[in-house]
């Protein structure tokens, strides 16, 4: 996956030396694995299936459980049956949304998850959007409408407050918490950026990097929910959902000061990361045209 890649790339970069198990799916791009000099053992399965994790989980020390946290709940009763007492989960700050459908349905898992296994060491991370290469779901496309167009929406006034992290911020953070699990064992940490930043200044950051001018038209917040109905009911591929129209409503920011002082994290600007981003997605462009 997209933050997994760059924990891989640090755990080699470390010199890792214990086994490492991870689940995939065949038909899975596992180059990033076969390249790794480390001690890989694949494991081909589904995360649904609770047994097939409790055999694959015997004999190892900790899960980092990265897919999705609708699998948290399997992923730990197949470590808690394999004798497994310690466990990272990667969730969302998604939880924390007035807006956000499945906000409540994510304190629900994480809540019962907690409650049910206080026998067992548990880690919750929760990252912001995610940002850092081609294989985001956000930044991406962003990149790719402004490089393409000439105009862009604003939903809003473009006043509120995102703070993305870099993927390679996270797969640092996974080591991190690793390496220092005395002390972030059974903590809560919300990991992001290193500045919160307007929207609208996060799209004039993107088009900087693109070296593009892109005529930014301000469209107001009732007319925009309108409009955001109409396009996602005629567009399959709608690049904006109703959903993300409502969180421009809302500030996305979060204090990471624990994650600093218990495991040393210290993100990238939103300037430097998402430079690097344009720079892989501009070779791409250049190479398909």
């Amino acid at each position: 996956g997209h933050t997994g890649g760059f924990f891989v790339r640090r755990l080699g970069k470390e010199k890792h030396q214990e086994n490492i198990k991870c689940v995939v799916r065949k038909e899975s791009d596992m180059q990033i694995l076969d390249d790794a000099s480390l001690n890989i053992t694949k494991a081909y399965g589904d995360l649904n299936d609770v047994a097939f994790l409790r055999k694959e989980m015997k004999g190892y020390e900790l899960v980092l459980h990265i897919a999705s946290i609708y699998q948290s709940s399997n992923v730990i009763t197949a470590a808690k049956k394999a004798g497994i007492r310690n466990i990272i989960l990667v969730h969302t700050t998604g939880m924390f949304s007035r807006f956000k459908s499945a906000s409540a349905e994510y304190i629900a898992i994480e809540q019962s998850i907690l409650d049910e296994n206080s026998d067992m060491n548990i880690t919750i991370l929760r990252p912001t959007m995610i940002y850092g290469s081609k294989k985001d779901r956000n930044m991406y496309k962003l990149i790719d409408y402004l490089n393409t167009h000439r105009f862009f929406p604003i939903f809003g006034n473009g006043k509120n407050l995102m703070q993305p992290v870099h993927a390679g911020d996270l797969g640092d953070a996974y080591y991190d918490v690793i390496d220092n699990w005395e002390t972030t064992k059974n903590k809560q940490y919300n990991l992001a950026g290193k500045y919160p930043i307007e929207y609208i200044e996060l799209i004039r950051t993107v088009e900087d990097a693109l070296g593009k001018k892109v005529y930014n038209v301000k469209v107001p917040i009732w007319f925009s929910l309108f409009a955001a109905v109409v396009y996602n009911k005629i567009s399959k591929g709608a690049l904006i959902s109703v959903e993300q129209v409502q969180r421009m409503m809302e500030d996305k920011n979060f204090s990471y000061v624990d994650a600093t002082r218990d495991f040393g994290y210290r993100p990238h600007t939103f300037s430097d990361g998402i430079q690097k981003e344009v720079e892989q997605y501009l070779e791409e462009y250049s190479n398909e045209i």
